[in-house]
Order: C-alpha cells, then sequence, then structure tokens
C-alpha cells in the first residue's frame, strides 16, 4: 500500500492522476489518496471527496473551508499556502504528487523533501524558482523527485541507456505552440482565444500560453538542469511540431536515445507513480503507421524572443527566475484580459529581467520579495 497526496487535485493533472491511480488499482497496485489539495474549485474537490474518500484536503479560501466542512464534518480541512504545507508533512504519507500552479507550489515541495519522501512533481515553480533550495533539501534530507512533465520523464527514461557522464547533450522538443507558422508581424494582433488552442495538448491556461511564447520551455531546460544535473550549455531546444518524441538523449558515442508516446499526460503520470515499473493500464498507444513524417527545426528567437529572456534569468541565477516566473503570471492574465497585446508578455519579461537589482542567494523570504516586486511590475508596466 502506497499512501499518496495530491496537491492541485482539481487541475488538469490531479484529475488525471486520480484516474490513473484508479487504473493502477484495478491492475492490482495499492495506491490510497489520503489527502486532497485544491484551489477554489469546491465543487469539483467535494466530488473527489465522496468518490475518493480523503482523510484530509486543503482549499485556497476559508470560504470554501466552511462549504465543506457543512458536507463533510468529521474531514479535516486545511486553508491556504500553509494547508498545502501541512498535507505534505502529514504523517503516514509516502508520494507527494506536487500538481500545484505557480510560485505555491515551492513549500509544499520543500517540506515534503524535508520528511525525505518522494514527490512526483509536476509544479514547475518548484524548480524555476526555488532549484537551489530544492537540490540542498535533496542533499540534506535523502528525499527522491521524479518527473511528471512529458519532457522530463522522457529524459529520465532515455538516460537509463547509458551513464550520466556519458551524455553529451539533453534535447527537449517543443511544438511551437499555435503561432509556430503565424508571420511574426501579425503576433502583435493574435487574440487569446487563438493562443489558448494549442495544436497538441489540452493543458490549462497560463501554461498554454507558455507554450506560445515558449516561456514553458524555458521554464523546462531550467527544470531539466537541477533535475540531472546536465549544465544549460548542454541542454537544447528543438521544434517538433507533432509532440510523438517528448525528449531526446545524445551520447558521447553519437548515439541519440529518444522517448515516444502518444500526447496523454497519464502516461507520464503513471510512469511517476509506480518508477521504474511499466504496467500495462490500457492507456493510449502510439501507431507509428499514422503518425506521419517526424520533422525538427531549430528554435527562432526573433519568434520566440521570450525564451532567451528566461534562460538568462536562469544563468544569472539567485532570485532573477523567481522575478521573470512572477511577471510572467501577471503578463499572462493581462493579456488573456485584453489588457497588452501577445507581444507584450516577451517585452514585460524583459524589461522586468532588466530592472530587478536584487543579488545574492536565493531564500523563501528572498524569493517572495522578488515575487511582490515582479508582480508590482508587471501589473504598471505599460506598452
Amino acid at each position: 500500500m502506497r499512501r499518496v497526496a495530491i496537491l492541485g487535485a482539481t487541475g488538469s493533472i490531479g484529475t488525471q492522476t486520480i484516474d490513473v491511480i484508479h487504473r493502477l488499482n484495478r491492475a492490482g497496485y495499492g495506491f490510497e489518496i489520503v489527502a486532497l489539495g485544491a484551489g477554489r474549485n469546491v465543487a469539483l474537490l467535494a466530488e473527489q471527496i465522496v468518490a475518493v474518500r480523503p482523510r484530509a484536503v486543503c482549499v485556497a479560501e476559508e470560504s470554501g473551508r466552511a462549504e465543506l466542512a457543512s458536507r463533510f464534518p468529521d474531514l479535516e480541512i486545511g486553508v491556504g499556502e500553509e494547508g498545502l504545507v501541512s498535507l505534505a508533512r502529514r504523517d503516514g504519507i509516502d508520494l507527494v504528487v506536487n500538481a500545484l500552479v505557480g510560485a505555491v507550489g515551492l513549500r509544499p515541495t520543500l517540506a515534503a523533501l524535508e520528511q525525505g519522501r518522494t514527490v512526483a512533481l509536476a509544479n514547475k515553480e518548484s524548480l524555476v524558482i526555488g532549484g537551489e533550495l530544492v537540490a540542498a533539501a535533496l542533499n540534506e534530507h535523502g528525499g527522491k523527485i521524479i518527473p511528471i512533465d512529458s519532457e522530463h520523464s522522457a529524459l529520465l527514461q532515455a538516460l537509463s541507456a547509458g551513464k550520466r557522464e556519458e551524455v553529451r547533450r539533453l534535447i527537449i522538443t517543443a511544438s511551437g505552440g499555435p503561432f509556430l507558422r503565424t508571420p511574426i508581424e501579425r503576433l502583435e494582433r493574435v487574440r487569446p482565444e487563438d493562443a489558448l488552442r494549442h495544436p497538441n495538448w489540452s493543458m490549462g491556461a497560463r501554461i498554454t500560453i507558455d507554450s506560445a511564447t515558449m516561456v514553458n520551455k524555458a521554464f523546462e531546460v531550467i527544470e531539466a538542469h537541477y533535475l540531472f544535473g546536465i549544465p544549460y550549455d548542454r541542454i537544447e531546444p528543438i521544434i517538433h511540431p507533432s509532440s510523438v518524441i517528448h525528449s531526446l538523449v545524445e551520447y558521447r558515442d553519437g548515439s541519440v536515445i529518444a522517448q515516444l508516446a502518444p500526447p496523454d499526460m497519464r502516461i507520464p503520470i503513471q510512469y511517476a507513480l509506480v518508477y521504474p515499473d511499466r504496467p500495462d493500464t490500457d492507456l493510449p498507444r502510439l501507431d507509428l503507421t499514422s503518425a506521419g513524417a517526424l520533422s525538427f527545426e531549430p528554435l527562432d528567437p526573433a519568434r520566440y524572443p521570450a525564451f532567451a529572456t528566461v534562460l538568462a534569468a536562469a544563468r544569472r541565477g539567485g532570485t532573477a527566475p523567481a522575478v521573470v516566473n512572477a511577471a510572467d503570471e501577471v503578463l499572462v492574465g493581462r493579456f488573456l484580459a485584453g489588457e497588452i497585446p501577445f507581444t507584450g508578455i516577451a517585452r514585460g519579461l524583459s524589461a522586468a529581467l532588466a530592472a530587478w537589482r536584487g543579488e545574492g542567494p536565493p531564500s523563501l523570504e528572498a524569493i517572495r520579495d522578488a515575487d511582490r516586486w515582479a508582480r508590482r511590475f508587471a501589473s504598471e508596466i505599460s506598452f
């Protein structure tokens, strides 16, 4: 029996994780979902409580706690970031699935690792803004991170083909998003509904926009750096429009190992839950005969200027990644609200990084300060 806490349970990854666990249990595994952390979707969380019978849950606001308490009087219910941290530290949990969106995911990741636990990680911000803190927690407490993102799951699998010192580079694939073929001069005028039409994946609003700007891919480079200990100059993105190959590893002997699968997040979720097992739970199969040509092209820096800005923040280190992450969240929200053009996201990120003067090693307090500053800056900047 493995006892699991799912943070971000009502989001895309969280709901698919519950589906995968049901499939694994039918296949003979013994998973028990003992805790669910959610945001403001109290109605869906209530349905999940009825379905999986957790011992504890968490919601974003006190009003949600009161609503759930009236329906489930015997259930332990936490609120906000402290509630999420409490779930991650809860006794008797073997695996924490962190599918939270945003900087709120960092402290629960650290809390779980400080207990020496395994974290199945889909929360990018844990490594993007807190990579140095996460690395220190892993080193001190002996926990483990298994990535859920399809690209990092692919890298984990491809890295099993050789020794780490034999790796020449990691190659992270990107679909190119909905504007891969849009003339660059038209990007200023694209609409939010156009940007939300990802060609291959069904995801939340922010990550879909981040895929269109390639901010998401820069975040994935940062994640890969911390997950696998590979320098930034040996991690490269490549445009692969069909999203059949999820990432590749090139070894020094010239061999390139790729991982292929249908674009279904339940496959990397399942791999993270039962790593390194590969059970058959009737998830979709890849039909190579209908996959078509597998094409690749370099990432165009003129089309995706935000990618270089985020990588510049990563190389600068300290709290700079927290600045671009927070600014991006605000700028994406402003674009979706029709306040700024699509190209304003990249321009705003560049301006925020240039204006930030914070230096020194990151701490939770310093990261929060950088986050607050960047949100204010991104809210006030005009184009």
